[in-house]
């Protein structure tokens, strides 16, 4: 599929599978044959021009000199989870690291938008899911944002499902499936508990 890719900024750990992908035919030396995964869109370009999608299966998509005239681009039609990692402090000064798990695929009757509108898509997201996060938990108590997981969840889905749509994305979930404190303010909590 891809290499798996760890980012610092906002530590966004995935897989590369929404980024595009140059196809070949199925002969060698030409595109004029294809077959095409159950899994994945296939775009037709013709001197570097999109002409139209190709349906799984085989395909005849015309005449082509050593790959010159006619290239394949191929995107995942699956699901596809990427894991967000977001550091931000709350309202009682405490930082923790939220980690958000959003999965995300290409609408079937939106995938010209998906393939040529954005070339970062897991960038795009990191993004959105970041500025969420950093606006919505330092409104919120350490013990308020344990409490309230599920609502910082529904506020990154809203935010995602909005501006994803408009790149050709639909985004299924989006779940805060970690909130972690700072170390130290952890080893206190346990402390406390423990008399």
């Amino acid at each position: 599929e891809g290499s798996c890719l760890r980012r610092s900024a906002g530590s966004l750990a995935h897989c590369d599978a929404m980024a595009t992908k140059v196809e070949n035919g199925c002969i060698p030396g030409t595109n004029c044959i294809v077959a095409v995964p159950q899994d994945e869109y296939y775009a037709v370009e013709s001197f570097g021009s999109y002409t139209k999608w190709l349906p799984p299966g085989l395909a005849c998509v015309g005449c082509d000199l050593c790959g010159c005239c006619i290239k394949f681009r191929s995107m995942t039609s699956r699901v596809v989870q990427s894991m967000v990692v977001v550091n931000t402090k709350t309202r009682d000064n405490v930082f923790v690291t939220v980690t958000v798990a959003v999965q995300q695929s290409v609408k079937p009757d939106r995938v010209e938008l998906a393939m040529y509108k954005l070339s970062d898509v897991l960038g795009q997201i990191e993004s959105y899911v970041s500025d969420v996060v950093r606006s919505f938990v330092p409104t919120m108590t350490l013990d308020e944002a344990f409490e309230k997981k599920d609502e910082v969840g529904n506020c990154v889905y809203s935010k995602l499902t909005e501006e994803m749509a408009e790149y050709g994305f639909q985004i299924h979930k989006a779940l805060v499936v970690d909130l972690v404190p700072d170390h130290d303010v952890a080893q206190a909590m346990n402390e406390i508990n423990k008399q």
